[in-house]
Order: structure tokens, then sequence, then C-alpha cells
């Protein structure tokens, strides 16, 4: 299998929204290996302005999309080059393009396929994405034009299976569920070994994400669903709203309660019902990076969660941990144009930390986004709970730092006995061990917490 971790180092000038487990960190199955770097090739910009009118119509975007692909397809980006914009140009070279395609047609086998493409308007920019079909795994090629028909972007991700279907087991059993007002897709699983158990909710971390948080059986939340009914704990997932509603989401200037809190409110009162008719004992939040970082929050919002398991979460400031991201791929760059690139991101990102220009923009988001993750106060927050608390960290985590962010949360909450902190050597940001699978300690650590802090 390809090193998906030097092709990235390689070619992902900045990969967009992918800090806090976003939409560059997608997790997949294939004969027990799996990669944490599913973004390879991907290029951000400052979005264009919507009121400006595209030089094409959205069908002539889907058809030069796919007639790019049938280039690539023949190892000739060229045509696709001829198109970029002067700052995709800057950073992206045809022998990057060519290296991180290679190591892609080495993870994903042979070609069988160009299958769906959706045209979308996001950020003031078309983006076409189109479902390549290889024989192990399928990727999302996604190229995103700007109004003059430049091309701003592209990127290869992991494709997120657009359907999950529920699994009986001889330990657990699945049901379809529905989340909140937009009636978001879910999945509750109920252990078949435990009467009345009780049950987490699992929250996604940054950027739009399936309820499995990826594809394939080794999906961060697939694993930790079934890994927990395993040992006697039901749990609720569910899609978040801008990956079912992906037009939803506009410009980016959206809040996080938008984003997560509503609907994680809608998953506690739908958990209380089951509470209610005696299918389960207790309600829990288990949030997976920035999740992790809202899940006091949302636990403060309602009264009926019993504690909260936060997965590789924060309580700093988001746009303090950009730069930290930021600056780290700016000194990893070997490319001139590369650091000049990731300088200007940087720069934005000082601007957004002192949250004084509401036109901020940064990675795809704008100053409503941050602004409303900083008014959560998310370590007074904390303080504030008396509901017990699990906080779990990998020591090789590179998104969210075990030196820096894990004993923050100690900081805050110091002389508080309703606090567990478990830190994991060797682990990364999504807790897998060497063959892929999620660590089976944090998932004893897990269980052991949630059965002892049952009301």
């Amino acid at each position: 299998m390809a090193d998906m971790r030097k092709i990235r180092s390689v070619l992902a000038v900045i990969a967009a929204m992918a800090f806090m487990a976003g939409c560059g960190e997608k997790k997949t199955s294939d004969d027990n290996n799996t990669t944490e770097a599913a973004t390879t090739t991907a290029v951000t910009t400052e979005a264009a302005t919507e009121d400006t009118t595209s030089a094409l119509s959205y069908t002539d975007y889907t058809e030069l999309s796919r007639k790019l692909i049938d280039d690539i397809l023949n190892d000739d980006f060229k045509p696709a080059m001829e198109l970029f914009s002067e700052n995709c140009k800057a950073q992206l070279t045809e022998e990057m393009l060519l290296e991180g395609w290679k190591g892609l047609k080495e993870e994903g086998g042979n070609f069988i396929a160009v299958k769906e493409s959706k045209t979308q308007v996001q950020q003031g920019m078309t983006v076409v994405t189109t479902v390549m079909d290889f024989d192990k795994k399928d990727f999302e090629f996604m190229l995103a034009y700007n109004d003059k028909g430049e091309i701003e972007g592209i990127m290869f991700t992991y494709a997120q299976d657009e359907e999950i279907t529920p699994q009986v087991t001889a330990t657990f059993a699945e049901t379809c569920i529905k989340v909140g007002e937009k009636e978001l897709d879910g999945m509750l699983t109920m252990p078949k070994n435990a009467e009345k158990p009780p049950v987490v909710i699992l929250i996604q971390g940054s950027g739009q994400h399936n309820m499995n948080e990826g594809s394939g059986e080794l999906a961060t939340f697939n694993e930790l669903a079934h890994g927990l009914a395993e040992r006697g704990i039901a749990t609720i997932r569910y899609n978040k709203r801008f990956f079912q509603y992906p037009d939803l989401a506009g410009d980016g200037n959206y809040t996080v309660e938008e984003e997560i809190l509503d609907d994680a409110a809608a998953a506690v009162k739908l958990a209380k019902s089951y509470m209610d008719e005696g299918k389960v004992s207790g309600i829990f939040v288990m949030g997976h990076s920035l999740g992790g970082c809202v899940a006091p929050s949302i636990a403060q919002a309602n009264s009926d969660v019993q504690g909260i398991i936060s997965l590789a979460g924060t309580p700093r400031d988001l746009a303090e941990v950009v730069i930290d991201q930021l600056t780290a791929q700016r000194d990893a760059a070997e490319v001139g144009a590369q650091k000049d690139s990731i300088q200007e991101l940087l720069d934005d990102a000082a601007v957004m930390k002192e949250g004084n220009d509401k036109d901020a923009t940064l990675l795809g988001w704008g100053y409503n986004y941050y602004n409303s993750l900083r008014e959560l106060n998310i370590g007074e927050t904390a303080k504030s709970l008396d509901i017990p608390m699990l906080f779990l960290q990998g020591d090789s985590d590179e998104q969210v730092y075990a030196d820096k962010d894990f004993p923050l949360w100690k900081e805050y909450l110091e002389g508080k006995d309703n606090c567990t902190y478990k830190l994991y050597e060797g682990l990364g940001h999504f807790f897998s061990d060497e063959d892929g699978h999620l660590n089976k300690q944090v998932l004893d650590d897990t269980a052991e917490f949630v059965k002892n802090s049952v009301k």
C-alpha cells in the first residue's frame, strides 16, 4: 500500500479544513489496512464573491470535469493545469500531481469506472465532485472553479459511503433512525448482551462527515459503535447537517450551533425518549476532535446528559490550533511558493485570532463560525460541570497536541474530582493501532467510564 502520509506531505499544500479531524482526515478499510491521510491533493484559496456570474453553466462544468478525468486517467495533468488559477499554479507542479496520482492508483488498485458527478455552489465557487471506482476503494475527485472558469482547487479524498446499512451480529443489532427537524440519517446500535444499557451519542470532528466519520469498516465511529456495543454500551450516531444538506452551508459563515449543537440537542432529546421507554439507562456524549471540544457545551445545554468523553479535544481557541498546524505545514513545505501561500493563511489566522474583523475568513469559515466557538468558552464551561468527564489523548497526535492541549484540560479542571485523564502511548488522532483498528484499551476505558458513571 502506498505511504499516503508521504504523499500528503508532498502534495497537500493546504488541506482545507483538515484540522480537528476535518474533511482531510477520513479513515477507510482495505484488507485490514488503513491510513489517516485521505486528502492527497488539495489547494485552497479565498472564495470568489457570490455576486459574480459564472462563466460556464453547471452542466458544462460537469462535462469539463469528466473530460479532465479522462486525461488524468492517462496520466496527463496538462489540460487541467492549463485551467489553473495563478494561485493554483504557484502551489502545484505537474510532478507533484503525478506523484500523488501514482500513489492513489497504488492504493486504489485497478481502475474500474467513473461513476456519478454532483455539482454544488460552495463559498462562491462551483465545485464538481466525481466518484472514481477502483477495485480496492472509491475516491472522490473534486474540482473547484471560480467565476472565470479557472480551477481554484483540486482534491482527491476517500469516498464516504452515501448509504450506511444497519448491521445485526451475535452481539449487537442496529436500527436506522432520524435525528432532529432536519431528519438527519442516523443509526442506533444496541448491544444484545445488556438490558437497558447506557447510550453514548457520538459527535464528529470538523468538516462534513457522515455518521461513521469516514468510510469502510475501520471508520472511526463505525468501530466505536460496534466496539462499545460488544462491551454492553448502546450508541447513537448520525450524519452532520452539512454533510447531508451541503447547500445549507452557504458561504461557510454559519455558527457552531447550526453545524453541531442544535442537532446534538435533538439527539439528546431522542435518547431521552428511549430512556423514558425503558430502552436505555443513561445518556452520555462522546466527541472526537472538534466534537470533543464542544462536548462540555452540549452537556451544559442539555441536563439529561450524565457524562462526557472527549477524544482528542481541546479547550483552546480554534484559531490558535489552526496557527499551530499551519506553522508546522509551512515549516515542512519544500517549495518556496508553498511556504508563501501558507504564510498568507497564517496572516489570515492571526487576524481571525484577534477577532476584530467581521469580514475575515479562514480555511473556508467566516467570522461567525470562529466567534461562535470562542463564545462557548470551552474550558470554563467544562469547569462548571458537575458530571463525570473523561479526556482521552494520543501522544502521537499531530493535530491536537499531547504537550499543549491535553494538559490545558487539567489546568482548567484542577481540583475537580469528577475528571479522568488517559494518555495513550503511540496513538494518533484517530486512536488506531498499527493494523488500523481502534485501540482496544480506548474502548475498554470508555466502556468502564460509562458504566461506572450511570446514575
